[in-house]
Order: structure tokens, then C-alpha cells, then sequence
């Protein structure tokens, strides 16, 4: 953006400088360059969006090998059980996930070549998301193999816990999660409420009815 704004840029600079009148030869130049320069930009994007539609994930899957990654262009990455590692940092346990905030989403990761890496259920990615509808599934699949291929790898509890996975049957629970984002949005309500009475008899007026 920074370059496309110098090309634009420059060369109006350059001819309103003196806030002239643009000559004849200035107003050629301008139908022979912008045109040019908009072919140029839509070329560029045109390659870069086909280059990144073949790399676009329209396939997650999970078995006894690991989680694999199904490209647009048929290739397919792999993250294999084998592949991973005991954590190198305290206090984190080699399968764990991390909290996602306000301008990320939180996402598991585990270890592998000595680095933590992001094992991912989704894949977003600049208007080529895909998010499986058995995302949860997908993710007590790939614990499951874990468990059952890898036991020296430790999964962090918390991992079962934030996606709703029963680590006695690698199992999503969809009731523990409809009940979690109840209480979450009544526990928002509450706080709403209780702020909007702290104001009304404080301030006088009311911020919800």
C-alpha cells in the first residue's frame, strides 16, 4: 500500500505543486500512466489471489497419522504424531492451547524441531477461511491420537476444558458448551444490569431503558 500510494502519489505531487493548471502534456501523461499503473495493480492481484487460492486449506482431516492438511492445488500437508515434542518452556505442557484475545483467537499448539507451533482446526486466512462444522470433533479425534500414539506427549487439561472435549472418551460435549456461553451471557447481562443501576441512582439517568 505504501509503494501503490508513492506511485500515485509522486507524480500528482509533483504536477500540483505550484497549483497550476495541469498542461497538455501533463494531462497525456496522466491518461498514458494511470492506466498503465491500474493494469499493473490488477495484474499483480489477479497472480497473487490465484498463487493463494491454491494454497487455500478446503480440507482438515485427522487419523492415525495426524492431521492433515488438504490444499486447493491437491497438496497436502501433514502434521503427524510422530512429529511431536516435549515442551521446551516451564510451566506449559507439551499439547497446550493459548488464550485468545481481542485481536487473535486463541488456538492449540504443541512443540516440534525444539518450537512451538500452532496446530490448527481452521484456517483463516485473508477472505479464504475455512472453519469445518466438526472443528470440536476434529480436535477430540487428534487428542485421541495423541493419547493413543504418542502417550509420552502430555495434553494440558485446560485444552479439554476450553473446547468442551471429555478426556475420558475424547468426545465433544455440546451441552457443556451451550451451558458455558448461557452463563457467559448472563453473567454479561448481570454486569449490564447492575452498571446501568449503579448509574441511574449515581448519575440519575439510566444507559438501558
Amino acid at each position: 500500500m505504501a509503494m501503490l500510494a508513492l506511485f500515485i502519489g509522486i507524480p500528482l505531487s509533483i504536477q500540483l505543486e505550484h497549483n497550476s493548471h495541469l498542461s497538455n502534456g501533463e494531462m497525456i501523461f496522466n491518461l498514458i500512466y494511470f492506466p498503465i499503473l491500474l493494469w499493473v495493480i490488477w495484474a499483480f492481484y489477479k497472480n497473487s489471489y490465484k498463487r493463494q487460492k491454491l494454497k487455500k486449506i478446503i480440507l482438515i482431516s485427522v487419523d492415525q497419522f495426524g492431521i492433515h492438511y488438504h490444499q486447493y492445488d491437491g497438496i497436502v500437508q501433514t502434521l503427524s504424531y510422530k512429529q511431536l515434542e516435549h515442551s521446551t518452556e516451564a510451566y506449559v505442557s507439551d499439547i497446550d492451547r493459548k488464550i485468545g484475545t481481542k485481536y487473535s483467537p486463541g488456538y492449540i499448539f504443541g512443540f516440534k524441531d525444539g518450537k512451538q507451533i500452532p496446530i490448527h482446526f481452521s484456517k483463516p486466512d485473508n477472505g479464504m477461511t475455512y472453519i469445518p462444522k466438526n472443528k470440536y470433533d476434529l480436535i477430540g479425534h487428534f487428542l485421541k491420537g495423541v493419547t493413543l500414539f504418542c502417550p509420552h506427549i502430555k495434553i494440558s487439561p485446560a485444552v479439554y476444558a476450553d473446547y468442551f472435549i471429555n478426556p475420558d472418551t475424547f468426545e465433544f460435549n455440546k451441552k457443556a458448551q451451550i451451558i458455558t456461553y448461557i452463563l457467559i451471557f448472563l453473567g454479561f447481562l448481570i454486569i449490564l444490569i447492575a452498571v446501568d443501576l449503579f448509574t441511574k441512582y449515581t448519575k440519575g439517568f439510566s444507559i438501558l431503558f
